[in-house]
């Protein structure tokens, strides 16, 4: 019966302390969102939901509410399965950080064991429960503490002699190698370093991810454009065709011009096919991109591509120098190559420090109780020990490498740094280039489309009074169909370059949604 209670008991124990999948979860959760929370201070005022459980569909847009450029950031950044695995990047750094951390906490377990045995008509069971502290300080001690309870024969009924503690305290110090808070802490110091290193590597994803979005977006809304442009083409020649067969059949021009206008008739009815099809292939991708199926039916708000088109946009005005030294101070992808070389210079150290005389202080306290039944805590005089392990630092061919190769990858590092701060540079001179140069193709294409608009319109007058061919006229409307495409490419390349610009200063400030606060449309057009 004793032993039939003892194994209730066992076993309900057993059950309150078996971990619980949902509350540790929620344990590693908390943990982490609390580090990240707090490092992303470090870096940044804007406000970054860490949730990892984000990624959920969201309710299916109506095809009559089309969606803005800020609706499909939105989307994008709840949605898109390459955002997500980004952000659960930066939670398995952080949980990576708790590792380290645990090993600098008080550490204790609890262990136990139960023997029973047999030998002929005897019968016995042993056990003992094992209380383990360790605890490592900054500067590479560490202190054990264990405490052993051990139950003789007590489980059996025998009372005699039943019950023993041991109880004892171990202290390691180094004194040479191994020694020093850089050197004992490295692996956590570089770990909540690396965790610094990821949040600013999604800070930037999400920058860049905006710019995609974006470009995918005004892609489609180009590509949208270019459709109706065919179709409007399509109709003109549809119905030039039908005049210039009526002056052909009055004699007025030769018929071999009536097959010309039919022939580009059917050129721009099969252009018109395959823009709309590129136009859905498009939209269809885009629909991937932010998550929903291919037969979800959605929209895209094309009026601040239209009021470009009708208005015009007017030319940004940027100083090169002072972008290239906001992106020297701002960029966080320098910062984190700067912080980087510091991390090598600490290598270096940690790498030299192999190469100590190993000297560590040893000192023990040990005691234990008599065997005794009922249980009697009195534990007898400890016994002590103090002792010094050494090595001398003879045969370190491996540690002599490490370190020659630690000062290498330092002067690596010292040339990635300067080569990472020109090849900024050299982006945002570039970029400046771009804007400038896509702004006044711009102007060119706007200047293009309204002498094509005006070589139509007089060409058709020409035709009408015999002082033109259809020829002429169609080569007008061609080349009015291709200015009206230019014309809108221009202004996307604008949009997308712009956007760059902002992107590679560190100016596309983001809110807690991932989306960039500003207004596009706005913020060209002067009112933002």
């Amino acid at each position: 019966m004793k032993r039939f209670n003892f194994n209730i008991i066992l076993f309900l124990a057993i059950l309150l302390l078996t971990g619980c999948a949902a509350r540790i979860k929620s344990s590693a959760d908390r943990e982490v969102y609390k580090i990240l929370e707090r490092k992303t201070k470090q870096i940044t005022s804007e406000e970054i939901s860490w949730d990892i459980e984000s990624l959920k569909m969201q309710e299916t847009p109506s095809e009559d509410t089309p969606l803005s450029l800020e609706d499909v950031l939105i989307i994008a950044s709840r949605n898109n399965r390459d955002y997500q695995t980004a952000k659960e990047d930066v939670y398995l750094e952080a949980l990576a950080l708790t590792t380290q951390r645990h090993q600098f906490s008080l550490q204790y377990g609890v262990s136990g064991e139960g023997i029973w045995q047999k030998d002929g008509d005897e019968e016995s069971v042993d056990a003992n429960l094992n209380l383990n502290l360790v605890k490592w300080l900054s500067h590479g001690t560490q202190i054990t503490v264990n405490i052993i309870e051990s139950y003789l024969q007590y489980l059996m009924g025998s009372k005699a002699e039943a019950f023993q503690s041991v109880i004892s305290l171990d202290i390691l110090q180094p004194l040479f190698r191994g020694a020093g808070r850089s050197v004992a802490q490295a692996d956590l110091i570089q770990a909540e370093r690396d965790v610094i290193y990821e949040i600013r590597s999604f800070l930037r994803y999400q920058r860049d991810f905006s710019v995609t979005v974006a470009e995918n977006y005004f892609d489609i809304l180009q590509a949208k454009s270019n459709l109706e442009n065919y179709n409007k083409n399509y109709l003109f020649l549809k119905e030039t065709r039908g005049r210039v067969e009526m002056l052909a059949e009055a004699g007025r021009i030769p018929s071999f011009e009536a097959d010309q206008a039919k022939q580009d008739e059917f050129r721009a009815h099969q252009r018109w096919i395959e823009a709309n099809n590129s136009y859905k292939e498009l939209l269809d991708e885009f629909k991937l991109f932010l998550g929903f199926a291919p037969e979800v039916q959605i929209s895209l708000e094309e009026e601040g591509l239209e009021s470009f088109l009708k208005k015009g946009i007017p030319q940004i005005k940027v100083d090169q120098q002072e972008s290239i030294n906001l992106a020297l101070e701002k960029r966080l992808d320098l910062m984190t190559s700067r912080d980087q070389l510091e991390d090598s210079k600490r290598d270096a150290v940690v790498a030299l420090n192999a190469l100590k005389t190993k000297l560590d202080l040893n000192v023990g306290i040990d005691s234990s109780s008599p065997e005794s039944s009922p249980p009697d805590f009195d534990i007898d005089e400890p016994s002590y020990t103090v002792g010094l392990d050494f090595e001398l630092p003879v045969n370190k061919v491996p540690e002599r490498n490490a370190y020659r190769q630690a000062l290498i990858s330092l002067e690596r590092q010292k040339r990635t740094v300067a080569l990472e701060e020109d090849e900024v540079k050299l982006e945002i001179m570039n970029l400046y280039r771009n804007l400038e140069e896509a702004y006044q193709t711009y102007l060119i294409q706007k200047a293009s489309l309204e002498l094509a608009d005006k070589r139509v319109d007089s060409t058709d007058l020409l035709l009408q009074a015999d002082r033109a061919t259809t020829r002429d006229l169609l080569e007008a409307q061609e080349a009015y169909l291709n200015a009206k495409n230019s014309l809108a490419g221009a202004i996307v390349d604008y949009l997308i370059v712009y956007l760059e610009f902002l992107r590679d200063t560190e100016l596309l400030e983001l809110d807690n949604k991932g989306v960039w606060k500003g207004d596009l449309y706005g913020k060209i057009s002067g009112r933002s």
